[in-house]
């Protein structure tokens, strides 16, 4: 059976159209994922500007020295780098959201995920901060560093066998 030309035209309007939907939900979805971002972004200068306040560069600049040499940081210098370790980490879990959501290359994620797990590795004041105040980030930022611990006890076990 023919289809004659005024039902193909039909035919390739109704794709068309249909076509058109799917590529205007799709620019919708991006647009939103988009302004989500941009929100997120947005809401993390905000509190990392707050966050700020509270924290004395100086106090914190001899702290990881201090931290780097094992010399033993004062209460005061110990809360400082609590705090700047919390800062450190709203940061990496910004990151590993726009990662997730395709904003950020992998390479990049995998060059975040490096720098946490040597901080994680080697720094006590941050795994402390970590056991503290983990269920203060995502779920999924959660999800990711609770793998990195993971990880590292794996190859620290390891090098102990």
């Amino acid at each position: 059976m023919a289809i004659n030309y005024k039902q193909f035209v039909e035919k390739v309007s109704t794709l068309a159209i249909l076509l058109s939907v799917v590529f205007l939900a799709l620019e919708v979805s991006q647009s939103n994922q988009l302004a989500k971002s941009t929100i997120r972004q947005a809401l993390n200068v905000s509190d990392m500007e707050l966050w700020k306040i509270m924290l004395e560069e100086d106090v914190i600049a001899k702290s990881l020295f201090k931290i780097d040499n094992n010399l033993k940081l004062t209460k005061y210098e110990e809360y400082q780098v609590e705090l700047f370790q919390t800062v450190n980490f709203r940061d990496y879990d910004n990151s590993f959201y726009h990662y997730s959501n395709g904003l950020f290359e992998e390479d990049v994620w995998l060059m975040y995920r490096k720098g946490i797990k040597q901080l994680l590795l080697r720094d006590l004041s941050a795994r402390k901060m970590w056991e503290k105040h983990n269920s203060e980030f995502s779920n999924e930022f959660q999800i990711e560093v609770n793998k990195i611990i993971n990880e590292l006890k794996v190859e620290l076990n390891e090098i102990i066998d």
